[in-house]
């Protein structure tokens, strides 16, 4: 019952964080857009121009997993980071690569310390319009997920530490925010399914930080 209370809460947070990202960014964009819509056509034409394809971009970004399901029975909400590095192909395809860590926190107090690391890779899809400061994309990627658990004590003796690695596959919405020519602010939700030996485990991860563009 109480892991019910707490997977209930954790829900209701995880809906609030994302909608509350994805408005800030709706609203960021407006602003962008109204800032560019006063720059002559002319202008425009002389920046499109030039081909910036392909573009290659790196992103250290950081944020909250929320765990759900089964996980979400045994795990709170936690802290992630992680690295993305990417290529866009042109003004709609991209390729993308993420290294990720995922801190679990146990529901129970004075467990051992466990954690995900990701490595997985996949296409993005851009949305963007030439008037606007801002880009949509959808991105999906496949990859190996890496359990950890520390060893710990009980009262019957000592449990070694765990790890092991599954297949496991994310997708999510996220967009960009122009800060410069070379820097960007990036923001992105994903939801994580991972594949092993007892079923599926499963989270959902809302993170943002600074896309270089080079």
């Amino acid at each position: 019952m109480v892991f019910q209370k707490r997977s209930y809460k954790m829900l209701k947070q995880m809906f609030k964080f994302g909608f509350m990202v994805f408005i800030s960014a709706i609203l960021i964009s407006g602003y962008s857009f109204a800032q560019v819509s006063g720059v002559p056509s002319k202008d425009i034409k002389k920046t499109t121009a030039k081909s910036m394809y392909p573009l290659f971009t790196l992103s250290p970004v950081a944020g909250i997993i929320f765990p759900m399901s089964e996980l979400g029975n045994n795990y709170q909400a936690g802290f992630n980071g992680g690295l993305d590095a990417g290529v866009r192909l042109n003004k709609e395809l991209g390729l993308y690569a993420k290294t990720g860590y995922y801190s679990l926190t146990d529901v129970v107090e004075g467990a051992p310390n466990s954690s995900y690391i990701e490595v997985s890779a996949g296409p993005r899809y851009y949305f963007s319009s030439k008037n606007l400061k801002s880009t949509f994309f959808l991105e999906a990627g496949v990859g190996a997920y890496i359990f950890s658990q520390d060893a710990y004590e009980t009262e019957t003796g000592s449990i070694d530490r765990k790890s092991n690695t599954n297949a496991g596959v994310n997708v999510g919405p996220g967009v960009t925010l122009q800060l410069s020519k070379s820097i960007d602010v990036i923001l992105k939700s994903k939801y994580h399914l991972i594949f092993n030996d007892a079923g599926t485990r499963s989270f959902l991860t809302a993170l943002g930080g600074l896309e270089f563009k080079f």
